[in-house]
């Protein structure tokens, strides 16, 4: 088969997928960040548009999409909401410019054309809060899915704040990355709780750090116990903690690793269960 016709069946095969808006959570330290790196670089090499946001008040998904450490990833500004009123008189927060005008201009280039958008972050003890932060992502992934067609992944701040706020809720998909320890799996569990409250219809575990089968049947118990999915299961892979050591995104770092391999699989699930 030509070149020519591989690239129109890849067009073809993104073409027949709805946009997809994913928000990543979980307890600090369950590795949601490299979840959420390594899904938007997988996303990227099966030919998407990707956006990933970065929401956390301690920011690190640049260094796990492979921007190197050196480089500076601004922030964008905290101006960028606007209070209008509506036709019944009340107020409401928007946006001043356009979901795909942000990008452009304060969205930063990783590998594989992932564009980045990072939210903020608490650079000094006292400077307040990150709820303007949030809003800003929440009102650009409502707005993104009208400006451009990609897959758009979500870092979200750690446990369970920004759903009371409201932030991930206009997700298609909500991603609960937990450990095998009953603190990471509680989190999971609240987190379901707030998420179908919030009406967000696909709300998922990603099994993370599992090193045997007893980590294994812990987590799939207590998700039984709790009603909550199991959309993959993710090794223990000292491989990852290697590329973290060394400043580079895991999938650069060992693209066959097992961990790398299971959230790339996570991946082409997602795409399937998309699929119109």
């Amino acid at each position: 088969m030509s070149h020519a016709n591989d690239h129109q069946l890849l067009l073809l095969s993104v073409a027949i997928f709805p946009v997809m808006k994913i928000a990543v959570s979980g307890k600090g330290g369950s590795g949601k960040t490299t979840v959420s790196g390594t899904l938007s670089r997988s996303f990227a090499r099966e030919g998407y548009d990707v956006l990933a946001i970065d929401d956390d008040e301690n920011p690190n998904l640049a260094l796990t999409l492979g921007i190197p450490r050196d480089q500076e990833v601004p922030p964008i500004p905290g101006d960028l909401l606007k209070r209008v009123e509506t036709p019944g008189g009340e107020t409401e927060l928007e946006l001043a410019k356009s979901p795909g005008k942000i990008i452009d201009d304060y969205g930063t280039e990783a590998p594989d054309g992932v564009q980045l958008l990072k939210m903020g972050e608490v650079d000094h003890a006292g400077s307040g809060c990150m709820c303007r932060a949030h809003s800003t992502a929440r009102e650009v992934l409502s707005g993104v899915v009208e400006d451009r067609e990609e897959v758009t992944v979500m870092d979200m701040v750690a446990g369970v704040e920004h759903l009371g706020r409201g932030t991930a809720e206009d997700v298609d998909t909500l991603l609960v990355v937990v450990e095998p320890y009953f603190k990471s799996l509680e989190t999971g569990r609240r987190t379901k709780d707030l998420a179908d409250e919030l009406g967000i219809p696909d709300v998922r575990v990603v099994a993370n750090k599992v090193r045997d089968d007893h980590d294994r049947e812990s987590i799939e118990e207590f998700c039984a116990d709790h009603d909550l999915d199991i959309a993959a299961t993710v090794p223990f892979d000292d491989a990852i903690r290697r590329a973290d050591q060394e400043g580079s995104a895991p999938i650069d770092h060992d693209p066959d690793a097992p961990g790398v391999a299971a959230i790339r699989g996570l991946a082409d699930d997602l795409l399937a269960t998309h699929r119109r």
